[in-house]
């Protein structure tokens, strides 16, 4: 039979499972702890600052590779905050010149505030990097914390505009990450092509929203134009044709017209 063994506790020290410290993030819905550190350029940066903005809290080290890995990401979700409002700030550890370096190799524009060893990420719970939250306008976290860079990047194309290119550039990252993995190449380049093609569709899905917003109320896209919903049906969408009366295999019929199955031609209307 089996038996536990016990191992001895040094005087003040907990084991993880007595420890009351958080370790897997504050849940969603929690008051995000307030904070003023010192930016990588000494400019001290708080967080109540940003106050009924929403904010991707990213906590992240300089020796971390999945970190280094996700900084590109960063940059270019950055870059696209010019219509929205939600910010970005990076939260590290460590030498404040290695620090310094790194953040201009990446190309940051986004404040990289400095923690002294992990002070800031015991109030939020977790000590792994990089990981993200997402603060709400009220303070609040908006949703669980992210952890890895594949989570991370889900929150960024949930909170930033992702344009058919920046998707294309993602997809391709992703691609030649799936290329020179340690996989099986039959099975890289099954998941590559999968890759590919969910963009592409991603890619024609979001212009068919972004014509049918264009159209407005009352209005349904047909290809490139838009159809009066209340006098008019979509015949051909290749050729961006709305019709007013019959559609007949691609082709409008006049009034007086219907569409004859047997010649798929548009034939005047016999009256008895």
């Amino acid at each position: 039979m089996d038996t536990e063994i016990s191992q001895p506790k040094l005087p003040g020290r907990k084991s993880l499972t007595e420890s009351r410290i958080e370790r897997n993030g504050l849940s969603a819905g929690t008051i995000a702890p307030e904070f003023t550190l010192p930016d990588i350029n000494g400019v001290p940066i708080s967080l109540e600052k940003y106050r009924g903005r929403r904010v991707v809290l990213v906590f992240s080290d300089p020796h971390c590779g999945p970190c280094a890995e996700l900084a590109p990401y960063l940059v270019r979700t950055y870059q696209r905050r010019r219509e929205i409002t939600t910010e970005i700030i990076v939260v590290t550890r460590g030498d404040l010149e290695e620090n310094r370096q790194k953040a201009e190799a990446h190309g940051f524009e986004f404040p990289v505030v400095l923690q002294h060893r992990w002070k800031l990420s015991k109030k939020y719970g977790i000590f792994a990097t990089p990981v993200a939250f997402v603060i709400g306008e009220d303070g609040r976290t908006a949703r669980d914390v992210a952890v890895g860079v594949d989570q991370i990047r889900a929150v960024l194309h949930e909170e930033f505009l992702h344009t058919a290119v920046e998707r294309f550039i993602d997809t391709r990252e992703d691609i030649s990450r799936v290329l020179s993995s340690p996989i099986p190449r039959r099975q890289a380049f099954r998941i590559a092509a999968s890759m590919a093609a969910g963009a592409l569709f991603s890619v024609i899905g979001m212009q068919k929203t972004a014509i049918a917003l264009a159209c407005g109320t009352g209005f349904t896209a047909c290809g490139t134009a838009c159809c009066n919903n209340s006098n008019q049906v979509c015949c051909t969408p290749t050729t961006n044709t709305c019709c007013g009366n019959v559609c007949c295999y691609g082709k409008c019929c006049d009034f007086g017209q219907v569409c004859s199955n047997s010649t798929m031609s548009c034939v005047k209307q016999f009256m008895p």
